[in-house]
Parts: C-alpha cells; structure tokens; sequence
C-alpha cells in the first residue's frame, strides 16, 4: 500500500469524526491525534525488528559478548507514546563489561526512560523556560503529558553530556595534538580573514548557603548571591553585516559561556576559537570593556592579537568627567566633551590627542577636579594603544563590543527570569546545553538531528 492509499484510509477515518465547521488548527490537532495511534504502533515494530536484528557485541571493545539474559523487556515513552520491545542481555569476556547492544545501537541510555527524540523535546524546552512552565507548551505542541519533573531530569541529563563534550574539547586545547584536532574542525576561512573574539561577563543568582545567611555574615563571610558568568563570541570580519533596516548582525559566531571559573573559561574560549579558524586567520582582534582580566586573559592567550577597548566604554569614561567638571547634563559638559569623542573617532593618534588636553586642564586644576581627570588620565594611558578608531574604521573592523552585549542579553534572557536561583551544577550544566545548541552542535547529543 503507497502513501496515497495510506492518506486515504486516514482520511475516510478521520472525516467521520467532523462536525463539518471544524478550524484548519481543528483538523491539524485532529489529524495528529487521530494518527498518533498508527505511529506508535509502526514506531513499536520498528524498534522491535532492529532490537531483534542487533548482533550481541561489546558496545566496548567489539568483542562478541555472552549471552546473559534473553528477550528482557523495556518500555520507553516516545514522542507518540509507549514503545515495548525485547532486547539480549550480555556480558563481555574480554573487557568484563555488561550491556544490552540494542539499547547501544537504539541510541537509547540505561537510566533514561524518554526516547531520544522526547530528550531533545525535553531538552529544547528546557532552553526557553523553566519546567514547571514549559510543561503545557509540551502538551499543546506535542500532544504528550510530559510531567514537569520529567522535563527537568532530562533537560539535567542532557546538561551533563553537554558538559562532557565542552570538557573534552576543552582538554584538547592543552596539547599541541589536541589543538591540531580543534583546528582541523575549522572551516577553510577566506583569504586575509580577520578572527574577532569579543569577551565580557555578567552575573548569575545562586541558591548556595541558603538559611546560613546570618551566622556567615557574622562570622566575616561574603554571603553574595551573585556570581560571574564569563562569556565571550568568536566570529569572522566577513561574518559581519547589517539588516535591511541598517541593525549590525553576524551571520554565524562561536558561544563560550561559565560559571566554573577564569581558568576554565580561558581554556573553552581557546577550543572555541581554534575551532571557528584561529590558526588560519591573517589577523586576530580581541575587543572589550576596560576589566584588567579581559586584557590579561588576551596578552596570555591570544599574544599575537590586536586588542581594543569599546569605543562607547571609553566614551562613558569622557562624559563622566565632563559631568564632574561642569554638571551632569549641562550645556557645558556637552561643549566639552564633544571635542574629545571626536578626536578619539577620527585623528589617527586621537588617544595621544585627548590625552595632551586632559594633562593641560590638570595643570591649572586643584582638589577633586584635578583628581578626577589624573584619574582619566590613567585611565587613557593604560588603554591608549586600543584605541585606534580611525584605523579600525578604514578596515571595517568593530570599535565596540555589541556582538558580546548582544551575547550576554541572549544567556540573561533565561538565566536571569524573576525570582530564579540556580545551584553551580545546575546553571553550568544549562550553560553548556544552551552554548552546544547556539554553536550549531546540536547533533553530537541527538544524532538524529542530523537527518
């Protein structure tokens, strides 16, 4: 039977059950509840004949296992309902392991009861709200009653094996065999191809010492509830472009986001960046705010980069002081700092520029004045060589780090909801989940997916 007679078997079935003024999204939800039945029982075969089909083989070392147990059973809930099916059950006499190879060769983990393609439902839902919300999104989306707990557990398991491939890639970032690999990965970038690596962080609220408040605080302990996220963006020059609408967009970019530490951050950003072409690149260019950690992270990692400070950070710097020296929003404050934020934008030593004026107005200031712009003073000093805007301009490279602002809001859309805390388990194994599915990685959890 072909798929037009199939069709219209389920049409004559299905048209018995109108009513005649049904909406198109009626007969849609009619339609897949009518055939969700069919599915599940040709899904069920199916899983059977492969378990039947499966060769008893170490899912380890190869070698042919002995036979334990046969036909045990399993029940596994999918997509479109409860599959049963029988699988061997057996132990390895080479490498001592136990397993049942159809699970293996399914895709399908010991302790899971979901199918794999109910886990990446769980896990999508995961991404865009807390269990407890997304439990009726589920229902009416796909039809299925997934408990809020169920949405969690696997939303977590898959965390976890998200973890576990971000720390092997991170890993092979310390060998020169590993990065090797890293980089192989890399796609073959375009002639003279500039590598842009933009790097800031921000803050995550966690539940750690909960009901311990107070006897910490008095016994000197910080009891902060927020904690950083480091994160950066990798992408190429050529990636760069702009909407219709004239709003700045990059066409694909790498993801690093943590809350494990500096350490661990600065090795997931290396993986990231030999995998997105840092090898091949003419040039690298790491951008960021004035944190000294970003510039030292930089210098180690990254030594043969050029480094730039934002541009609208460095302005910020300029209007500050101008709202010190002539009042916060005057007239005055305008005139002045206009003038600079210009030099900076268009004069190819524009830093050296402002600079000279800020050295001369500091010699015919005293007290807090004269303090404030010694303070800029330092402040330009430390950063003069990042600033070089005119030459950024000329080459269509950024001079600010909105593609990482833009980053950050993205994570803090989920992370940061009313009310909400995480566990340093749970927020990093999120993290790693939600940075796999932004690179385009989907498919090292769901193979499937690739299909």
């Amino acid at each position: 039977m072909g798929d037009r007679e199939i069709a219209e078997c389920l049409y004559e079935r299905l048209r018995a059950e109108c009513r005649g003024d049904e909406t198109m999204g009626e007969l849609e939800t009619l339609v897949d509840r009518g055939t969700r039945e069919a599915r599940r029982l040709v899904l069920e075969r199916l899983t059977r004949d492969a378990a039947v089909r499966q060769e008893l083989g170490c899912p380890q070392c190869g070698s042919a296992m002995r036979v334990v147990n046969r036909s045990r059973p399993r029940t596994v809930e999918s997509a479109v309902g409860a599959v049963r099916f029988a699988r061997d059950y057996g132990r390895c006499p080479d490498c001592g392991t136990h397993a049942y190879p159809a699970d293996e060769a399914l895709g399908l983990h010991g302790a899971a009861h979901a199918s794999p393609r109910l886990q990446e439902l769980c896990a999508l839902t995961a991404l865009r709200a807390p269990a407890g919300r997304a439990e009726e999104d589920v229902r009416r989306l796909a039809g299925r009653d997934v408990a809020a707990s169920t949405l969690h557990r696997e939303a977590r398991r898959q965390g976890g094996r998200a973890l576990a491939i971000r720390g092997r890639d991170a890993a092979l970032s310390e060998t020169p065999e590993g990065r090797a690999c890293l980089a192989a990965r890399a796609p073959v970038l375009p002639e003279h191809s500039t590598l842009i690596i933009e790097i800031d962080a921000w803050n995550i609220r966690e539940r750690d010492c909960w009901g311990e408040t107070r006897e910490r605080r008095e016994a000197g302990e910080d009891v902060g509830r927020w904690h950083w996220v480091y994160t950066a963006t990798v992408f190429r020059l050529d990636q760069r472009g702009t909407t219709a609408g004239d709003r700045s967009v990059v066409a694909d970019r790498g993801y690093v986001a943590t809350r494990a530490g500096l350490a661990d951050f600065r090795r997931q950003l290396y993986a990231e960046a030999l995998q997105r072409g840092l090898l091949q690149a003419e040039t690298t260019l790491v951008l960021g705010d004035g944190a000294a950690w970003i510039w030292n992270l930089a210098g180690d990692q990254f030594p043969q980069a050029r480094q730039r400070v934002d541009q609208f950070h460095v302005s910020e710097h300029l209007w500050g002081l101008a709202a010190e020296l002539h009042g916060r929003g005057t007239p005055e404050a305008a005139a002045w700092v206009r003038p600079h934020l210009s030099w900076l934008e268009r004069r190819k030593d524009g830093a050296l520029d402002v600079i000279g004026s800020l050295e001369e107005l500091e010699a015919v200031l005293a007290g807090t004045a004269r303090e404030a712009v010694a303070r800029e003073i330092g402040y330009l000093r430390e950063h003069q060589d990042r600033m070089d805007y005119k030459a950024a301009k000329a080459l269509g490279q950024p001079c600010g780090s909105g593609a990482i602002e833009s980053t950050c809001s993205q994570y803090q859309r989920r992370f940061k909801l009313t009310g909400q805390f995480w566990s340093l388990q749970g927020d990093e194994e999120l993290l790693a989940l939600d940075t796999l599915h932004r690179n385009g990685r989907w498919h090292l959890l769901f193979p499937h997916d690739m299909a």
